[in-house]
């Protein structure tokens, strides 16, 4: 088998790109991407000449926070390889080549969220990353509307990352920058949703087109129980979300403990640092994920 050769895709490939988007993914985020992400020196794909045949972008994603440290860390995003090319190597070379070149760009870290849990182990093997996100996630299929709810608030991304930040002290988690939440605010205006403050809790909301709303991220106040009918604060975020976005099912998404929550997110690490980054209490937090 020859060898695959990735490159940085030219002005004129950008058509192409944006239909691989869509033959992969649907149409859902593209325009957004393209308009607020898109910067060919931060993508890589394969192919021939005006025939791309896969792609992956590197998106700068904001700061891990672990402790007092603050460890700068790009993402892996939409890595899409067509059909009539897989199996034969073209993902395993996009995304070693991101991971190069976020090295060169002074990424420490890099982090990935993969799309079918069969993919972890394709990227550990491939890619020599490994599990380290974990999310606690629930559906709901009927939440109770309380007359007495707490109110949901829709706020800026300023308004929201300083109670995110307060809610998730003590986990180590992906601080997102001002330029990532722009991105989820461009998503949540396209599906339906939002920014949300619920009393002292606050959520990342988008009503999407398979009829649930996606809760991409609840963060509540003492937030160390894993039980989720008896928490207070998440009955009343519930039913605050309910309220303005009455769905047949909700997905709920919240940091977990380890070991409790279904695995998330992959990361690869510098070598100085593969011994230096863990929790003992909570599973690091990825946030959101774009997907």
């Amino acid at each position: 088998m020859s060898e695959i050769i990735t490159r940085n895709p030219s002005i004129n490939e950008i058509p192409e790109l944006r239909r691989i988007w869509k033959r992969v993914f649907g149409s859902v985020g593209e325009e957004a991407f393209f308009l607020h992400y898109y910067d060919p020196k931060l993508c890589v794909i394969t192919g021939f000449d005006n025939d791309p045949a896969s792609v992956g972008y590197l998106v700068p994603f904001g700061h891990i926070q672990y402790g007092q440290k603050s460890i700068p860390c790009a993402m892996i995003y939409s890595v899409a390889t067509l059909p009539e090319y897989r199996g034969m190597g073209h993902g395993t070379a996009v995304v070693n080549e991101l991971i190069r070149l976020a090295r060169k760009l002074g990424y420490p870290a890099v982090v990935l969220c993969p799309i079918y849990d069969k993919l972890f182990g394709y990227y550990g093997k491939r890619a020599n990353m490994r599990d380290w996100f974990y999310v606690n996630e629930q559906v709901f299929n009927s939440v109770q509307v309380s007359s007495d709810s707490v109110l949901l608030t829709e706020v800026t991304i300023n308004e929201y990352n300083i109670q995110r930040e307060e809610l998730l002290k003590g986990i180590t988690h992906i601080k997102h920058d001002f330029y990532t939440f722009e991105y989820q605010s461009m998503l949540c205006d396209e599906l339906g949703g939002g920014l949300f403050r619920i009393g002292e809790s606050c959520a990342v909301v988008e009503s999407q087109q398979d009829g649930a709303v996606w809760i991409k991220e609840l963060l509540l106040p003492g937030s160390g129980t894993d039980d989720f009918t008896s928490d207070p604060h998440l009955i009343n975020a519930l039913a605050a979300i309910a309220y303005k976005f009455p769905a047949c099912k909700y997905v709920v998404r919240r940091p977990s403990r380890i070991g409790l929550g279904r695995r998330f997110g992959m990361i690869a690490l510098s070598d100085d640092l593969q011994a230096d980054l863990s929790d003992s209490t909570t599973s690091p937090w990825y946030g959101m994920a774009f997907d």
